[in-house]
């Protein structure tokens, strides 16, 4: 191992192997070509990020002024917005470090001057000696007329020889000043910002917070924090890598069911191969249409995933050789881009855990004998609990509630004011609201507007999800169907059971509705078979999708009587809560824990409990502002309820 200056650390023989990761770019996986570096400190080639800038902000309109990072999905500004976003890559800085790295593996060295000659002599001339005690280099001449004439055991090294040759290498690695063209060596944590003495002495020197690059690091090390964040990463990496693996299971599995599909059509078509062309050209065409949807979807979430998992890889490679290397400036970089690629891995196990489904493709045939058709695609979705990914995030049954925004659902072709009795929340975030009293069903979209408005004939009450697409809403005597898009309700199906509908839910592709005091099963035709007879009127229903129990709210305010009771799969009731805390109990929602949330019209509150009932919290009453709470609808950390009494406008909540 070659000796050199303090700054100096030995170089393993592998190190070129271990920096290729932090030298590619992770949009073409090529070594890194005029490298420009982001906020987040992700570095990519400049032709590569103009391009996927350019791509992405076509997606959004040319009207787009930010984009979003290609590897932690951070929300990026361009420093000028005005420029043609053709040009936006050339605004950010060169990764000057990637450069260096890029010249240290390709074997270049930096020329170095003795000191002596350019503080005496104020010229450059290359030097040829490195003297450990002095830290200074030196030219022969100056080494014998100077150096050796006062420092006569000084253990020097001849840079020219293979054993200097670690020197100009390392060298390559201290970063000077581009002002003051001194060492980098202090930090700011008031402004974020590196700088030498001088920089802080001109422009920090009212700041809070200054502390050299060694100590930042050894306050890291003191207080375990980046031990601490190479644990998280690591603990991110292992479960994106089972992530990853998951992904790819189901989209074998939603492959091998469009092959089980399509020899089903095909053993159909032998069948009626004469009049049946036509239609056997639709399903497929359908079939092929959802699979590439699932299946885009699918891949574009694996991706995501990948990069990622690259991207933090590398974080963890750099920093265990930023550390060797004794790289203070490198290692808080690596430190920050690591924070940052936490976060975005909590967003993204957060999105997942919101909005992952498990998907199957089934050909459905339809053959009475009297009607010759190939059947229907279906679709059918449930909420993957992915129970293999740690979350960093508190649960909800620890979050505060708070108010995010009204909204008036009082539209000017309402003839009558607003009752809304039934409400959800759409995995995209827009809001279904049922009036009642004007016999509508009405879109509201991100921003809090109402959007479009869908007339229906009958009395609204409860609505639940039936895929990221379709919402269910019980109407009259029967299910209404609507698809559901960012700007458009739509009407697909109708299914008439002869019975007023209150609630409904639905569970392993069928829909699970109440009818004053009943609890029924509907078949695809309209027919229905009973579950479950209560006490007293069941306004709305709610499962919980993980076990498939279902949860009844009673509207009684009797004391003692059962306020909200669970049905198993098997049919078996339980009493979840009596009549006291809440009373006259309406709307119910269940998260993705599990928390059941029970609007208690009379008692003005809304409250959160545990699946058994044994944990409660009160999450608004009286006190909150509230009112007559009527319907709810739980989505991710979101939350909307209706009420009796503020009868035109509807409350968005979020979970902090």
């Amino acid at each position: 191992m070659a000796e050199g200056g303090p700054d100096q650390v030995s170089i393993p023989k592998d190190s070129n192997q271990s920096d290729s990761h932090l030298l590619e770019c992770p949009i073409c996986l090529e070594q890194l070509h005029q490298p420009r570096c982001l906020p987040c400190h992700h570095s990519l080639c400049q032709e590569c990020l103009s391009t996927y800038i350019t791509s992405e902000v076509s997606v959004k309109r040319n009207a787009a002024t930010t984009f979003t990072c290609p590897v932690c999905r951070t929300l990026t500004h361009p420093i000028d917005k005005t420029e043609d976003n053709g040009k936006w890559a050339e605004q950010f800085p060169v990764d000057k470090v990637v450069i260096e790295l890029i010249k240290t593996k390709s074997g270049s060295t930096e020329r170095h001057y003795c000191t002596y000659c350019e503080k005496t002599k104020e010229k450059k001339v290359l030097a040829q000696f490195w003297c450990k005690t002095t830290q200074c280099l030196f030219c022969e001449s100056c080494k014998l007329n100077h150096h050796d004439i006062i420092h006569t055991n000084c253990d020097g090294i001849d840079i020219r020889t293979s054993a200097g040759k670690l020197l100009p290498r390392t060298e390559t690695l201290t970063k000077n000043c581009d002002k003051h063209n001194e060492k980098i060596d202090y930090f700011c944590f008031d402004h974020k910002v590196f700088g030498c003495s001088k920089c802080i002495i001109v422009g920090h020197r009212k700041c809070n917070d200054v502390a050299t690059t060694e100590d930042y690091c050894s306050t890291l090390d003191r207080n375990s924090t980046l031990k601490e964040t190479t644990t998280y990463l690591q603990e991110a990496t292992d479960s994106l890598e089972s992530a990853v693996k998951s992904l790819q299971q189901y989209l074998q599995s939603i492959s091998d069911d469009k092959e089980s599909a399509l020899q089903s059509i095909d053993d159909m078509e032998k069948r009626f191969i004469q009049r049946m062309k036509e239609m056997k050209k639709e399903i497929t065409d359908d079939l092929i249409a959802k699979y590439k949807v699932e299946s885009d979807n699918l891949k574009v979430t694996s991706q995501k995933c990948e990069r990622l998992k690259f991207a933090m890889k590398n974080t963890i490679q750099s920093t265990a050789t930023a550390r060797q290397r004794n790289d203070h400036m490198g290692t808080i970089l690596l430190y920050q881009r690591g924070q940052t690629e936490l976060d975005a891995w909590k967003d993204f196990v957060k999105d997942m855990k919101m909005t992952s489904s498990t998907v199957s493709l089934k050909h459905e045939a339809e053959f009475d004998g009297t009607r010759l058709n190939f059947g229907k695609i279906v679709v059918r979705k449930q909420q993957k609990q992915f129970t293999d990914v740690p979350d960093l995030t508190k649960p909800l049954s620890e979050c505060e509630l708070k108010e995010v925004r009204k909204v008036n659902i009082k539209m000017k072709s309402d003839w009558s004011d607003c009752y809304a009795r039934g409400v959800i929340i759409t995995p995209d975030g827009s809001i279904v609201v049922g009036d009642d009293n004007n016999q509508k069903l009405k879109l509201i979209n991100t921003d809090g507007d109402v959007v479009d408005e869908l007339k229906v004939d009958g009395r609204t009450w409860d609505l639940c999800l039936v895929d990221n697409t379709t919402v269910a809403a019980a109407i009259g005597n029967g299910v209404h169907v609507v698809t559901v898009t960012s700007s458009k309700l739509t009407l697909s199906n109708v299914i008439n059971i002869g019975k007023t509908c209150h609630g409904i839910t639905y569970r392993n592709g069928e829909f699970i509705v109440s009818s004053n005091t009943g609890v029924y099963r509907v078949t695809k035709d309209g027919k229905t078979q009973m579950l479950h007879r209560g006490t007293n009127t069941i306004p709305t229903l709610t499962q919980d999708h993980r076990t498939g129990t279902l949860f009844i709210p009673y509207y009684y305010n009797n004391p003692g009587s059962t306020a909200i009771g669970s049905l198993s799969t098997d049919n078996l009731h339980k009493d979840v809560m009596k009549v006291g805390v809440v009373s006259d109990a309406f709307g119910v929602d269940v998260d993705g824990e599990g928390n059941v949330y029970v609007c208690g019209c009379e008692s003005n509150k809304v409250v959160q409990m545990s699946g058994d009932g044994t944990n409660v919290r009160e999450l608004l009453t009286a006190a909150s502002g509230i009112s007559n709470p009527l319907a709810i609808s739980v989505y991710g950390d979101k939350l909307v309820v209706t009420f009796m009494s503020d009868c035109n406008s509807i409350s968005l909540f979020q979970f902090i």
